[in-house]
Parts: structure tokens; sequence; C-alpha cells
């Protein structure tokens, strides 16, 4: 945008990197603990994920509690013999750190089941980087108080799930 007074370019900001977002990583857990200790943990730290690494600690992919129910319970699987580096799933997206946070970083967490993303560096998981946190520098200074004046409740639209 160009300055009135000057005729000249605004400078342009560049979006802050990935790794000035993230959030610290969740610890993981070994690939050859059993499906049911990640059950354990999941439960005891409130995760709906838990981030699974090798022998040599590098990032195997991350293992959600409906990966446990769906690939291992519901397949009549024993959860308390069953590896969890048996049952992660083999693709798993992840982003690099020195990556720029823009709106593309934010459209590929929108697209996560869990709406976040690992972040890895090296081959070590070293964060995790979720929707509000991309979405922060987005909207830093571009949402005024006021213009969320009259939004909440009536412009939110509530579903009955179909029922």
């Amino acid at each position: 945008m160009n300055n009135p007074l000057t005729d000249e370019a605004a400078p342009r900001v560049s979006p802050p990197t990935v790794r000035q977002l993230m959030s610290s990583p969740p610890p993981s857990i070994d690939q050859f603990e059993t499906v049911m200790a990640a059950a354990r943990r999941m439960r005891a730290s409130g995760a709906v994920s838990i981030p699974v690494s090798d022998e040599c600690a590098l990032f195997m992919g991350m293992l959600s509690d409906r990966d446990i129910i769906e690939r291992c319970v519901a397949d009549g699987h024993n959860p308390r013999a069953v590896t969890v580096g048996w049952l992660l799933p083999r693709q798993q997206p992840v982003i690099d750190p020195d990556r720029a946070a823009d709106a593309a970083v934010l459209a590929m967490i929108v697209r996560q089941p869990l709406a976040e993303l690992p972040v890895v560096e090296n081959g070590l998981l070293i964060g995790m980087i979720s929707v509000a946190d991309a979405a922060r520098p987005l909207l830093d200074g571009e949402v005024a108080d006021s213009d969320l004046d009259g939004f909440w409740p009536y412009d939110l639209v509530v579903t009955d799930g179909g029922h």
C-alpha cells in the first residue's frame, strides 16, 4: 500500500517462521511401547495424540486416540500386545521450523484431523504448531475488538448434528 504523504510503497513485513510460533512438543513414547501404555499416558495428560519416536529418539509420527480405537480396538487387536510403532500410520505430514508461517501453513494445519502439525528438524520433533499459533500473526492488528462487538452469539450458526 502506498503512503499518501510520500508516495512510497510501505515496507512489507515478512511473516514469522513456524519456529517463532510453535509450542513445545509433548513427551514422546517409544515405538516398542504397547498401545495400552500410550492410551494410559494420553489419558493421564488429557492428550488426544502422542508423538512416537524410534530407538534413536527420531520422530516417527503422531498416534491419535482415533488410531487406537479404529485400528486396534475396533479391529480386535489386543492393546496390551500391539506396539505403537506397528499401529502408527505410515504417511504423516510434518513441517519445517524455518518455513514462513503464512496463510498456506494455516491452511495445511486446518486440513489435519487434530488441527496441528508436528515441527521436525533433522528427524527430531522440536515442536507443534496449531491453528491458534498460526492464526495469531495473521490476525494481529487485523481485527479490532470493536469489530467483534455484536458478533457473539448472533452470527454464530449452531446445528443439532442432524437430529
